[in-house]
């Protein structure tokens, strides 16, 4: 906007300018007018201001208007105006007779003159209604805006609050997670407490037999944390406690319990002698909060929150922060206690199979010296060196014999597997020809095979490839695989294949029987020790049910693995797996 009077507008439009705004203040609905000098002349009025002063609603001078007295004199405001040569707004005009004011003017100076006082004054008047509607619309929009303000407010308050709850919550079940171990799970839990300023916290545990023990107090304030370890020493839980309460109650209706701090009944029934109470009072006990510590429908123990000594009860945020603490410290002293069981059961069962390990090695050993001496007799007595024996009694020395060597065989398996089981078996890497050990099992059995009436096919590829392994543990493996394909395909029953393939980095060593197959939810099973799948004795197929067991057991130690499929009625296909063999191989 420019003070500049019109006639000096640029352009050289002025003409059109005055036109336009003559028309536009001439059909204005606001009354407006121009005066003149201190007698307040009207220079110019336009028809709404014309309309109010035939209408006897306004006048400048009482002598302007004839008849019935005006409603509303401008004098008075004129006058000031020119006098002060300074704007006055929407100033609501009394009528002359006292009555409720009707009209609002305002009113502008134009072109001070030397002597300070307006060459001519510019007013504007409307009706007090309209100013009033517009005041009560702007007071309704400035309330909305004030109460959208404030919500907005409160949201973020809300939101503030939200975070530092969730923050706190974060934290502590951080703090819960860090161990398992029971101990340290308590320590943890004892030091919890609200993050209102100088609360502390009262934890209590029931034990397994049904003893409940108070952990040590811990206090925020050191100055008094001398206090709360005194305190812990001598203060028990008691039956009539509000810990008790909580225990003998249902675990769906255990919920948090408020005692405000003017309840001096309950400080004196949970401080169990003045002493206490004394101490209590001297650490600032104020109110109560105790929630239970529940997981599972289990009740666990309590923790009760207590404040400062004339702080305002707890409040429903606090009480829920409180529960949702509690349910964390809750599940972090039970997985502690879970854990802790688990681990004492876990070294009893290794204690249990140490002492099972001993005793199948040391049974084995001794089982070894007497059944080397029967072998040793028979073959004194096959030889006649003790005399002369029968053909009867030659054939009975060769089943002694056999018998012999088929307990020295299942004491050798015993004993193997206790070795691997104890980790004392002793590997040496080299490369390992496949063929090699390969065709040495399948010599070794053709006399089995054939006394069957059974096909061995032999398929490995014309290139050999090694294996990096411990050669007599790689032949342990495919002796025991084949033995057992031997043993459990019957007479005239098909073909035993012994395959090998290779990878860049594995090699793959196939035995397929035709036996009575495995079936599915038995695939692993089959390599557990001591299982053997047919059921009593005359069923079994001899062996203690070791084979399997070491030979997964040996793959593995040499970085390889042992699998089966199988389908009842066909046969079964084991797959030895072992790392190949490189230049650059070494011992892992």
């Amino acid at each position: 906007m420019t003070s500049e009077p019109v006639d000096a507008l640029p352009g050289g439009n002025e003409v059109v300018i005055r036109a336009s705004l003559a028309r536009h203040l001439a059909f204005s609905p606001v009354a407006f007018a121009v005066t003149e000098g201190p007698a307040h002349e009207i220079r110019y009025a336009n028809a709404a201001f014309r309309q109010l002063q035939s209408d006897g609603q306004i006048a400048i001078g009482l002598h302007q208007s004839e008849g019935e007295e005006p409603i509303a004199d401008l004098t008075p405001l004129l006058d000031r105006v020119f006098r002060e040569a300074e704007t006055v707004r929407d100033e609501l005009l009394a009528p002359a007779d006292g009555g409720e004011a009707r009209w609002s003017c305002t009113v502008w100076p134009l072109d001070t003159e030397n002597d300070g006082h307006p060459e001519a004054l510019v007013m504007e008047v409307r009706d007090a209604a309209y100013l009033e509607g517009a005041l009560a619309r702007q007071r309704a929009i400035a309330e909305r805006l004030l109460l959208g303000a404030l919500r907005e407010q409160d949201a973020a308050r809300d939101a503030a609050e939200e975070g530092r709850r969730k923050a706190f919550l974060a934290s502590a079940s951080r703090d819960l997670a860090m161990s398992l171990d029971l101990e340290e799970t308590r320590e943890i839990v004892r030091r919890r407490a609200l993050p209102r300023d100088g609360t502390w916290c009262i934890v209590d545990i029931i034990e397994s037999n049904g003893s409940i023990q108070r952990l040590a107090v811990v206090h925020p304030d050191p100055a008094k944390q001398d206090l709360a370890r005194t305190l812990a020493d001598r203060w028990d839980p008691q039956p009539d406690d509000s810990i008790r309460t909580l225990s003998v109650a249902p675990p769906g209706g255990a919920e948090p319990l408020i005692i405000t701090h003017d309840s001096g009944a309950a400080l004196v029934a949970v401080a169990h002698g003045p002493e206490n109470l004394a101490t209590l009072q001297a650490m600032g006990f104020g109110s109560m909060l105790v929630v239970p510590l529940v997981v599972r429908a289990g009740l666990l123990g309590a923790m009760t929150f207590v404040t400062k000594e004339d702080d305002p009860p707890f409040s429903a945020e606090e009480v829920a922060l409180a529960s949702d603490l509690a349910d964390r410290c809750a599940m972090a002293l039970d997985n502690a206690r879970l854990y802790t069981e688990a681990d004492a059961l876990r070294a009893t069962a290794d204690e249990a199979n140490r002492a099972k390990s001993d005793f199948l090695g040391n049974m084995s050993h001794e089982l070894r010296t007497p059944l080397n001496a029967i072998g040793g007799y028979a073959e004194l007595m096959e030889l006649e060196l003790r005399g002369p024996i029968t053909p009867e009694q030659r054939t009975d020395l060769l089943r002694i014999k056999s018998s012999q060597r088929h307990l020295l065989a299942l004491i050798s398996e015993i004993l193997n597997f206790v070795r691997t089981e104890s980790g004392r078996m002793e590997y040496r890497f080299a490369e390992v020809s496949v063929q090699a050990a390969m065709d040495d099992v399948a010599d070794l059995i053709d006399g089995l095979v054939k006394e069957k009436k059974l096909e061995l096919d032999r398929r490995w590829g014309e290139t050999d490839v090694m294996v990096w392994a411990d050669p007599n543990r790689f032949r342990q493996i495919l002796t025991n695989l084949a033995m057992n394909a031997v043993k459990y395909t019957p007479v005239g029953g098909g073909t035993i294949s012994i395959s090998a393939t290779a990878t860049a980095d594995t090699v793959l060593v196939q035995l397929i029987d035709a036996g009575i197959g495995i079936p599915s939810e038995k695939f692993e099973a089959i390599f557990e020790p001591f299982v053997q799948l047919a059921d009593g004795l005359t069923n079994r197929k001899g062996g203690v049910g070791l084979g399997l067991a070491i030979s997964r057991d040996l793959a593995r130690a040499m970085n390889g693995d042992l699998t089966v499929d199988s389908v009842v009625g066909v046969g079964s296909r084991f797959t030895l797996t072992l790392p190949r063999a490189r230049q650059d191989t070494t011992p892992p």
